[in-house]
Formats: structure tokens, sequence, C-alpha cells
């Protein structure tokens, strides 16, 4: 039987000094990866070939090949490496992109090939802010199916706007630059409201 990969217990994801090597020269690497659509669902699926006690995972997730962010990171001991895993990410929109990183705990790190999925989507989604902390300035990546025009709101956690300007949303990935010099420091609520009016959001922080 399968054993879901959310019982091996989490990790924190690969931070400090990581090496990234050659597949041929790591102990534990992908033998197989792959994505496809399931439903609204990206489903990931991957085999590893592992002589270690424990391997190192994470998955990351971009929508325009370049920026990446990590949305699932876990340990698994030999005998789960034997089997293979599969990770669902759930109501993607858009173009998507995936890659893994396996590693161990010395800190070497192989990152495995990209693969992709387009899924249909309507109306917009927030992918991501980048980086979710930030002094200055931080960059928004938005998916939206058509072309339009959005209105873009930020709130402190007291509910205060703080400050309001209007965006041209392009079908597929629009990256706007969201400034916060002049904000405290603090929590905050990105608010995003386009022509139909449907509304998301999306937090961050200013360091």
């Amino acid at each position: 039987m399968r054993v879901p990969i959310w019982v091996i217990f989490t990790c924190i994801c690969f931070t400090g000094h990581t090496q990234i090597l050659p597949a041929d020269s790591m102990p534990v690497r992908l033998s197989a990866f792959d994505a496809r659509k399931s439903g609204n669902d990206a489903r990931l699926e991957w085999k590893v070939v592992c002589f270690l006690q424990y391997a190192r995972f994470e998955i990351e997730r971009s929508y325009n090949a370049i920026n990446y962010i990590s949305i699932r990171s876990f340990e698994a001991d030999q005998a789960r490496c034997g089997q293979p895993f599969d990770f669902t990410d759930a109501n993607v929109t858009g173009k998507v992109f995936y890659r893994i990183k396996v590693g161990d705990r010395d800190g070497r790190v192989y990152q495995s090939k990209t693969v992709t999925i387009s899924a249909k989507m309507t109306g917009f989604e927030i992918n991501s802010i980048i980086p979710s902390v930030f002094s200055a300035t931080g960059v928004l990546s938005i998916s939206s199916a058509t072309e339009c025009n959005a209105a873009i709101r930020i709130f402190n956690f007291q509910g205060v706007m703080v400050s309001r300007f209007s965006v041209k949303l392009n079908p597929g990935v629009t990256q706007i630059p969201v400034h916060a010099e002049t904000f405290a420091g603090g929590n905050y609520i990105l608010s995003i409201t386009d022509n139909s009016s449907d509304i998301k959001t999306i937090r961050f922080a200013k360091r």
C-alpha cells in the first residue's frame, strides 16, 4: 500500500549553504518525475534512487519559470524512498512550472528537470508576492485569463488602507512592483479587484 508523503515528518526548507550538484554525483536523485492535470489540480509523481538513510525533498512552483516558491518540504527514510512519491497541488490556474530539489543533510542538492502543466482558467488569480517579507519593494505575480483593469488596495492589520493604485492585467502572467518604503513595519493585506468585482487577497510583511 502506498504511504502518503504527509505521514513522513516534515522539515524546514533547504537553507544555508547548499551545493547544487550533477545528478550522477548524488547518492540520492530522481529517476522519474512527471506532472499531469487532475480536474482543477496538478498531480506530481516521482521516483528516486537513494543510498542514504534519509533524503530531503523540496517541491517548488513557478508561474513564469523564473521565480519559484517552495510549496512543500519533507524528509523520507531509505525504506520510504523505495516507493513512488506523489503530491497534489490544488486549484492551479494557467501555465504552471514545477521542480523538485533532492538532497542530503550535508547540504548537497540535486535539482530536477522542470515539468509544466497548462490549466484552464477564468478571471484572475494571485500567484505570489516575492519576497513575502521586504523592506522596500516586492513583486506581485498575477495570472489572468483576459486583459482587464484591476484595483489594488493595501491595508494594515488595523484595517486602515495605506495605499491604492490601478493596474492593467494582461492575459497570462503580469508582474507588478509593490512599493512599501513609506510603510511602517508590520503585516499587511493586499487586495485586488477586477472589472467583475472578483476580489483576491494576499498577505505580506514590511521589515
